[in-house]
């Protein structure tokens, strides 16, 4: 277990100083195993649990011992051994379990924190059946914005993170070459990033002429292979210690004389120094996106989504949108990779890299060169 015993308790203060605030009387928080939008990071920010299979639910009283359920004994045992929470519980119905222990704890009326989107309509209705004086409160947004107000232990993984995206991405530099497969590459950024102490490691790979860009986007590796003149873009995003970071890089294979690519790659870096200028503290995510767009607007290009998004115990914790009005404090982290085109959108080029937000502005925590690379 990463975090200190000082750090399970400040966060359970959270939980209790959350249900204060919402005049709640419990709260139910529900997790699983996906690479998820903001969502899953509620359950591992309560639990310091993984999930590796199907959902997980944490329920916190303030007058009673937290308690975990899980499907299985196994998830039970890991859950015990390495999570912050002591009683951990296996459960083959989780929704009738959360039942049994509200019914137990005499939880059968007053305000409960829930989060919409993660509780089905299913266990909504079986949770209506049985408890029609409990009102069920929508927590998800304040929790969010708990996470992201980190601690230094929470920093210091994020940066540990940040190292292994750097290892991943010098590790694809290292093996690129013509015939070369993409699943070699995204393999390659695995074992990278795993060997030294990543959960899992989220890889998008696009390959291929870059003009061609009917066949070069990013998606999913597939078993093609590298020739010479191709180039080879990469959002690499390990995950360490429950903590997302990200880089997004373009490598190209032989010499690559695409003025037009190397216009690009100017523009973006220009892009986010604009944004930077906004990144940080009391400002917000839609003030970083407008100066992207400002910048944009003078060049002969455009600037279209996806621009970034938080990252954190989720790697899409909110995106870096227009009507994200989230005022940044300290400790949030954000991959700012805005996407260049060209005025007929026929061409793309897409870059950038993780940054914190400090007290006196931001931190880069993704050292990989800015240099647009070309490997034979």
């Amino acid at each position: 277990m990463l975090f200190s015993s000082a750090e399970k308790e400040r966060r359970f203060l959270a939980a209790r100083e959350l249900l204060d605030a919402e005049d709640l009387h419990a709260l139910i928080v529900i997790g699983d195993g996906t690479v998820g939008p903001g969502l899953n990071g509620d359950f591992r920010f309560f639990t310091n649990n993984r999930i590796t299979f199907h959902r997980q639910v944490f329920i916190y009283l303030p007058s009673a011992e937290a308690i975990l359920l899980a499907g299985s004994d196994i998830a039970v045992k890991t859950a015990r051994a390495r999570s912050f929470v002591k009683d951990c519980r296996v459960s083959s119905d989780l929704c009738g379990d959360i039942i049994n222990i509200l019914k137990e704890k005499g939880m059968v009326e007053g305000r409960v924190g829930v989060n919409y989107e993660m509780l089905s309509t299913e266990w909504y209705l079986r949770l209506r059946k049985e408890f029609s004086e409990i009102i069920w409160v929508e927590t998800h947004p304040q929790i969010l914005e708990i996470r992201n107000r980190r601690s230094n232990e929470e920093v210091d993984v994020l940066r540990k993170c940040a190292e292994l995206a750097d290892r991943a991405f010098s590790a694809a530099v290292e093996v690129i070459k013509p015939g070369v497969t993409e699943h070699e590459i995204a393999a390659a950024i695995e074992y990278a990033a795993c060997k030294d102490g990543a959960e899992e490691n989220f890889t998008l790979i696009a390959s291929g002429k870059f003009d061609d860009q009917e066949q070069f986007y990013l998606s999913v590796p597939t078993s093609r292979k590298i020739e010479k003149g191709d180039s080879v873009a990469m959002e690499i995003s390990p995950r360490y210690g429950g903590y997302w970071t990200q880089v997004v890089r373009t490598v190209n294979v032989g010499e690559n004389n695409n003025r037009e690519m190397i216009k690009m790659h100017e523009v973006c870096k220009s892009t986010i120094r604009a944004g930077l200028k906004l990144l940080k503290p009391g400002s917000t995510l839609s003030a970083v996106l407008q100066a992207m767009y400002d910048y944009v607007e003078g060049t002969d290009f455009n600037l279209i989504q996806p621009v970034g998004h938080n990252c954190g115990l989720d790697l899409d914790e909110a995106k870096l949108t227009s009507d994200n009005k989230t005022i940044l404090t300290p400790g949030t982290a954000i991959a700012v990779h805005p996407s260049i085109c060209t005025a007929d959108g026929k061409v793309m080029f897409y870059w950038g890299e993780t940054y914190l937000v400090t007290e006196n502005g931001n931190e880069r925590l993704i050292a990989s060169t800015d240099e647009l690379l070309t490997v034979n």
